[in-house]
């Protein structure tokens, strides 16, 4: 990225006190700089969401991914500029001609020049990374499917729709899960409206989800004590270096895909906890809780999702036939859920267990790379019942690309770390993710294996 990237010139200035009386726990910080964006919240292209969740918090690598034509939005800041922030030290660099600079530039330069043979012009060409038609055509045959098999299971109690259901449901918790990104359309209202058909329906808040995966997940991947990801499971599950390995951990390889089975019914609870406390599932996970209109709508779909997959197969078959399905389809997407994403990055390369050095540890991009992994690239069907998650790298790397398109810049991805000497992790198939996974887990719950102080782990993988 270009020196641009700052909104004003202050390299040989003192740092400035902010122009207006506000506590840096109600501003945004973003390289070094200060800026009140409350007055932006509901201009902001992605939607107030995710400007109410970041408040108070050091924005930079959020929005520096997330803007893949930052021109603009770095225009837009200088309106909102109200201080410096005294002594900063930068963590990461998102500019010059580093691994991360240097692969946005290239990414950005191949959607614009796709964008501008099919015709695009002005505006359209900065969100023409969004779906593709082809995109969308899939997730209405999904969702006619999604549907039939709904019927099949509750109303007429067959096992084969129940079985079904779940990998389906979780194709389109993919769909769900890149309009959380704001990349399927390019509206804020037509991504909130697929992700509330979708995850919300299911059972599984995407407000919540946004809380918690954008800003944590996605900017401090892999990092202990942060990512909630890698912390939910404990102490039922040992997932890092730094965790106390526990007996019973012995067995976590077996007992953890019980765990998985019961996420929905888990994850419906804790959005609720979360929702009313302000907290998910510990003290990394602070979040703002709902506006009244959030509420409402969480609310709703709450009462919606448990009284269609919880309350009416009891209605509608006997309950032994009822359970019998309930359990195939909740537990089943259950276990698509957990297990592809644990995929991506609960294995012995995303988590550095050969305590390889980081080549750029400047570089927010290089720590993208080396906890996240690639598997089963390919055919547009097995990349969709995986949610897309088989295309990871990227989707961290430039998370409101569609990951429709992900398949265009991972030969740009893979070119680029070769040239920089930054690792790929790559799996060929979903199946040999599932075996490192699973003996991942065996080699973290056997006893005096992996038990690094967790200093040691987060100097290694920064």
């Amino acid at each position: 990225m270009s020196d641009s990237s700052q909104p004003s010139d202050s390299s040989s200035k003192s740092p400035a006190p902010p122009t207006k009386s506000l506590e840096p726990s109600k501003l945004w910080q973003i390289d070094g700089k200060y800026y009140d964006l409350e007055p932006f919240l509901e201009k902001h292209p992605g939607g107030r969401r995710f400007l109410e969740q970041t408040r108070g918090t050091d924005c930079t690598a959020l929005f520096h991914s997330t803007h893949l034509h930052d021109r603009v939005p770095l225009g837009t800041l200088r309106t909102y500029y109200v201080g410096d922030v005294a002594d900063y030290a930068p963590r990461y660099d998102f500019d010059g001609d580093g691994f991360y600079p240097t692969l946005k530039r290239r990414v950005r330069d191949h959607f614009v020049a796709t964008a501008r043979e099919s015709g695009e012009k002005g505006a359209a060409v900065r969100t023409a990374h969004h779906g593709t038609r082809a995109f969308f055509g899939r997730f209405v045959g999904f969702y006619l499917l999604f549907a039939a098999l709904s019927v099949g299971a509750l109303g007429f109690g067959q096992w084969w729709c129940a079985l079904l259901w779940g990998p389906i449901a979780f194709a389109l918790g993919g769909y769900g899960h890149e309009a959380m990104h704001a990349g399927v359309f390019r509206t804020v209202r037509a991504n909130r409206a697929l992700a509330l058909c979708t995850l919300d329906f299911m059972g599984v808040s995407s407000f919540v989800f946004t809380a918690m995966h954008v800003p944590l997940h996605h900017v401090y991947t892999n990092e202990p004590s942060v990512d909630p990801d890698i912390e939910v499971h404990f102490p039922l599950v040992r997932e890092f270096e730094g965790q106390k390995r526990m007996p019973f951990h012995r067995l976590q390889h077996v007992y953890a895909w019980v765990l998985y089975f019961i996420t929905f019914p888990v994850l419906w609870v804790a959005d609720v906890i979360a929702a009313a406390s302000g907290w998910w599932f510990g003290p990394y996970g602070k979040m703002e809780r709902p506006r009244w209109r959030e509420t409402l709508s969480f609310l709703a779909f709450k009462a919606l999702s448990a009284s269609v997959w919880y309350v009416l197969p009891y209605f509608l078959l006997p309950w032994r036939e009822a359970l019998l399905m309930q359990t195939l389809m909740i537990g089943g997407a259950g276990l698509m859920v957990q297990g592809t994403f644990a995929l991506s990055h609960q294995n012995a390369l995303a988590m550095n267990l050969a305590h390889a050095p980081n080549p750029h540890p400047r570089d927010w991009g290089v720590g993208q790379m080396v906890t996240s992994v690639d598997f089963q690239h390919g055919h547009w069907l097995p990349v969709t019942l995986f949610g897309g998650l088989g295309y990871q790298i990227e989707h961290h790397l430039f998370p409101t690309i569609s990951y429709s398109r992900l398949h265009e810049i991972a030969p740009i991805v893979r070119a680029t770390c070769e040239e920089f000497g930054v690792p790929y992790h790559y799996y060929p198939s979903a199946w040999s993710a599932l075996v490192a996974h699973y003996r991942f887990l065996r080699d973290m719950g056997r006893p005096g294996a992996h038990e690094a102080p967790v200093a040691s782990l987060a100097e290694d993988v920064r």
